[in-house]
């Protein structure tokens, strides 16, 4: 780096790219007297040749050359010292220059750092050999530059401290300009805004989410504390608001979790002002083990996961999310219980009277049967089963339908004599129309072409298309006709009703539960029931599958037996089963190989539940 030393008249040196931005009034007022008192710069200032001109720029140097020109005037001859410099040296010379007198201030340092680091290629070890600092300095300097450019200004004109910026680079940005304007106006310390931002910070400790995502972060307190001087200690998030965010995302995680299990997953926040209603056996807001047992596959059975402060995470189990309800189950059960210990209390006093003790042992051994006796277990059934077991009803109904040739003209007397001939699906219809006929026949919905193509099929298939016109009917009957249906039908469920794997994956582990207790396969399977429940719910189901000596076939459990005008009326016999079985079969053949999905018949089911009584599950 050649250099020589000189004079050049003021007006002919200009600014270079000083890293210093701010002088202070105060001291220049002090340098001018200085000059004054010296007669001249007695210190050379830094200059470099600006290239095809007889002009300078100052490398290092501007406080004096400001000075001077403010005394002195510009034909003043300035002492100076030319050099032939790179744009990267001429920086790193001028840091440092700067550095050994009035030192720039932090903020200045920090945006030549990372000119540098950049020139550097990312290199912070040769960056900062180039300026002469030590590396953690050079990372001291590049962690303010997470500092609003509001805070770096404040800084450089020393409206704040270093132990102020310090403290507000970890303060999320967008609030770090207000939290500025309150330390200038209010001429907060360092030490009060301190304990001010450690009120808001967050304890990563208490993170219910992985932290590990927070190691690198800018606004982890620890990053601060291995750099600054001024920090609020290790293990605190300085941005809230992202920290709430990643709890509350850890909460929906959870929740989702849960969906296999209950069928009502809530989140609870502070602002809904939620009180958890427990259902349970006993206590006093029990509700009886058999209708515990039934809430567990009720459609308003549940837990909640709290997003509540210093809950976030924790889960209550076993809640009903119908209050009303709740209370008719505590109140029937309460009852039940009274009327049983006064029936009890009858029998011990006869028992006293005949001189003996077989009326209390009597009494004792019954009570709980006169308790279950006495009250009705009930259940919401959830949407999505109330929407499968229709969609099976109506293809139950339409094989029967098609295997009962005498029944079905009746039936189809009827549909035309309440004009409900609208009710007849052309999808169902065409596909028996497919089966029965041909790919070929009657595929135009003409009239008159259909009239003509009609003519070619045989009599007997003809026969079973007419059949197929009331069997496809069932598809569209909303659900009050479609349940006097089943009924003068005598429907019986366990000649169709087959248990498999799609039919208890509408189910969740609960609601399974509940299942598993009505039919008995809890019982048959004893103690691997609670091993088979832990694991996954696909695996859960195919162990209730294959309880080895269990009798599936003609069990049907109760949501999806459809209601009966009297619990009186008798079910037909598995003799009677049996004997329909051939023309079940035969029906078939002419039947979609599908059920309509819930999507197809949703609608129905939606406009047939309005207005009408829930179907008893």
């Amino acid at each position: 780096m050649a250099s020589k030393h000189t004079t050049l008249r003021l007006r002919k040196i200009v600014q270079g790219k000083n890293p210093r931005e701010y002088f202070d009034p105060a001291e220049m007022a002090e340098l001018e007297a200085g000059l004054r008192a010296a007669g001249g710069v007695i210190q050379p200032i830094i200059v470099r040749q600006i290239p095809g001109t007889d002009q300078y720029e100052i490398v290092a140097g501007e406080r004096r050359w400001r000075a001077a020109w403010n005394v002195f005037g510009g034909d003043y001859d300035m002492p100076v010292v030319i050099c032939d410099l790179t744009d990267t040296q001429a920086e790193a010379l001028a840091v440092i220059e700067n550095y050994y007198r009035a030192n720039p201030s932090p903020a200045e340092e920090a945006l030549v750092a990372k000119r540098h680091v950049m020139r550097h290629k990312g290199d912070k070890l040769e960056a900062a050999a180039s300026l002469g600092w030590k590396p953690e300095f050079l990372e001291r300097r590049l962690a303010l530059l997470t500092c609003t450019p509001a805070v770096l200004n404040a800084l450089t004109r020393r409206s704040i401290q270093l132990g102020h910026a310090e403290l507000l680079a970890g303060v999320p940005p967008d609030k770090q300009d207000s939290v500025l304007a309150g330390v200038i106006e209010h001429k907060v310390t360092v030490a009060v805004l301190k304990t001010q931002l450690g009120r808001f910070v967050r304890r990563l400790t208490d993170a219910i989410f992985d932290t590990s995502q927070c190691v690198h972060c800018q606004h982890n307190s620890a990053r601060q504390s291995g750099l600054f001087d001024e920090s609020l200690g290790e293990g605190f998030c300085q941005h809230p608001s992202h920290y709430d965010e990643l709890t509350l995302a850890a909460v929906q995680a959870k929740a989702d979790g849960l969906k296999d299990q209950y069928p009502i997953v809530r989140i609870v926040k502070a602002s809904d002002g939620f009180t958890p209603l427990v259902v349970a056996e006993g206590g006093a807001l029990g509700v009886g083990a058999d209708q515990y047992r039934a809430c567990q596959g009720c459609a308003s059975f549940g837990c909640a996961v709290s997003a509540l402060p210093g809950s976030q995470g924790d889960v209550t189990i076993s809640l009903c999310f119908d209050a009303e309800c709740n209370s008719q189950k505590v109140a029937a059960w309460v009852k039940a219980q009274r009327e049983a210990s006064q029936t009890s209390g009858a029998g011990k006093s006869a028992g006293k009277e005949g001189g003996g003790n077989h009326g209390n042992a009597t009494s004792a051994s019954t009570k709980q049967g006169r308790v279950k006796a006495v009250t009705k277990v009930t259940n919401q059934t959830p949407q999505r089963v109330q929407d499968h077991r229709v969609a099976q009803w109506r293809k139950w109904l339409a094989r029967d339908l098609m295997a009962q040739p005498e029944r079905n003209k009746r039936v189809l007397v009827a549909i035309a004599r309440s004009d409900m001939t609208g009710n007849v699906k052309t999808i169902e219809f065409g596909q028996a129309v497919r089966k029965v006929a041909g790919g070929a026949a009657l595929m135009s919905r003409d009239f008159n072409t259909a009239l003509a193509d009609s003519e070619a099929v045989a009599l007997d298939k003809i026969e079973r298309l007419v059949l197929a016109v009331a069997a496809s009917a069932t598809f569209g009957l909303h659900l009050t006709d479609l349940v006097a249906l089943l009924n003068h039908m005598g429907l019986d469920e366990r000649r169709h009703f087959k248990w498999d794997k799609a039919f208890l994956e509408l189910f969740t582990l609960s609601e399974l539960d509940a299942l598993a207790d009505e039919v008995g396969l809890r019982a048959a399977m004893g103690a691997s029931y609670k091993l088979a429940r832990t694991k996954k719910k696909g695996e859960f189901i195919d162990a209730l599958l294959k309880v080895p000596g269990f009798t599936y076939e003609g069990l049907v459990p109760a949501v999806m037996c459809y209601p009966r005008p009297s619990p009186m009326v008798s079910e037909p016999s598995h003799s009677d089963a049996d004997a329909d079985a051939d023309a079940d079969s035969e029906a078939e053949q002419a039947l979609p190989d599908d059920v309509p999905d819930e999507a197809q018949d949703a609608a129905d089911v939606q406009q047939a539940h309005a207005g009408e009584p829930a179907l008893v599950s």
